[in-house]
């Protein structure tokens, strides 16, 4: 089983995906997490991506999507299954991960959307903050106060540059204008599964395994 999730920013992909993957004993490809990682690299790429993600804004080329996906499927089992989390996110990005997938042995077996209202991906992302020496994440009202400022490590707990209202909503406008024709384009393949992303994580996570049924 070869699972793609997508969604606006706070539709909780990384959670259904880490959710998906424990359920199923499958891969999590979580992209974006890795490329934070390179970003914090001192070398060319680390700062081609750092600048792509936390001053542009805008999506990462396609050119380093396919050295990172392409490591990836080399050194995984064939029989071993994946949800991909956030990637494809545009359309010559989708038809390089078709053929990735190809030339593994692999196909889609069903594209996850996850949707949710600007209004509510605002709300949520803008209570996001991450330490920034343990990289762990809080949510302001639930794991810590607005005023908490240390982790428990004793690293400083601070707000990505990108969560605040103007990076979300210029991400979300990058969602329409980019991701939405890749969902589009495999749902006309009769390979996408709408789920409603104003939703608790568990009610959301039941919506997807109600739906995989049939294909599982």
């Amino acid at each position: 089983m070869n699972l793609v999730i997508l969604g606006p920013q706070g539709c909780g992909k990384g959670t259904q995906a880490e959710m998906l993957a424990e359920k199923f004993n499958i891969e999590h490809i979580d992209m974006g997490n890795f490329l934070r990682e390179v970003a914090k690299m001192d070398t060319p790429l680390g700062r081609e991506v750092f600048d792509i993600q936390n001053v542009t804004k805008t999506l990462v080329p396609s050119r380093i999507l396919r050295e990172v996906l392409h490591f990836k499927l080399a050194d995984m089992p064939q029989e071993k299954g994946i949800v991909f989390d956030g990637v494809p996110r545009t359309m010559d990005q989708a038809k390089y991960f078709e053929e990735a997938l190809l030339e593994f042995g692999r196909k889609l077996t069903k594209l996850v959307y996850i949707k949710l209202s600007e209004e509510e991906s605002i709300g949520r992302i803008s209570k996001r903050r991450e330490c920034q020496s343990c990289r762990k994440r809080f949510i302001i009202g639930k794991d810590i106060k607005e005023n908490e400022k240390t982790c428990f490590c004793g690293g400083k707990i601070t707000q990505r540059i990108d969560d605040t209202p103007e990076g979300i909503k210029k991400r979300l406008k990058v969602f329409e204008e980019e991701t939405v024709p890749v969902i589009n384009y495999f749902d006309k393949k009769g390979l996408v599964m709408e789920i409603n992303g104003n939703k608790s994580p568990k009610e959301v996570f039941e919506e997807v395994l109600k739906k995989l049924k049939s294909v599982i």
